[in-house]
């Protein structure tokens, strides 16, 4: 009786070796994004500032286009614009910014494909606020979602408190957090 539950033993842990070998399966979904996933665009040339009516102010605004922007960013990421400005300090600045030795106030809307910047005159919205000199430029930084998760996890914070931390950040804190070479 013992002899025919020891090989009754054997047989089932010869069962399950041979049962547990066979070829790989298919490869399971992918993990969360990482910082290899920020996107981010060179420097474009601001010029030329285009006039457009927006709610009543008079804006002056240039278009980035990018298929990189999907609404998912959109809706679940973060999409940053920064200016590199001639003669102002500091000389690359998060939008929305005001500049007040002009007194105007620079934005962004994004929208899936497109990044729009615009900038008005505060005391007088309503009026063209002219042409800024060329030589200054922009770019954009697209982080999606999941690169969020992951750098919040990494820095035990939550996402919402990354995400606040972000806009206080300067240019080069960003670039060493997502690893942005100019």
């Amino acid at each position: 009786m013992k002899k025919r539950i020891v090989s009754g033993m054997i047989l089932c842990l010869a069962l399950v070796v041979v049962g547990c070998t066979g070829e790989d399966g298919a490869r399971g979904p992918a993990g969360p994004a990482g910082t290899a996933n920020v996107i981010y665009s060179d420097w474009y040339e601001t010029d030329p500032w285009v006039q457009e009516a927006f709610y009543g102010a008079i804006e002056r605004t240039f278009t980035m286009t990018t298929t990189a922007l999907t609404q998912e960013i959109i809706d679940h990421g973060v999409v940053l614009v920064y200016m590199r400005f001639l003669g102002i300090s500091p000389e690359i600045c998060q939008l929305p910014v005001t500049v007040e030795d002009v007194d105007y106030r620079f934005h962004f809307r994004a929208r899936a494909g497109s990044i729009k910047v615009a900038y008005y005159s505060i005391p007088s919205p309503g009026t063209d606020p002219g042409a800024i000199p060329s030589g200054n430029v922009a770019r954009y930084v697209l982080i999606p979602g999941g690169a969020l998760d992951e750098i919040a996890g990494s820095r035990g914070i939550s996402r919402s408190r990354l995400i606040d931390s972000l806009g206080a950040m300067t240019y080069e804190e960003t670039c060493g957090l997502f690893e942005i070479h100019e």
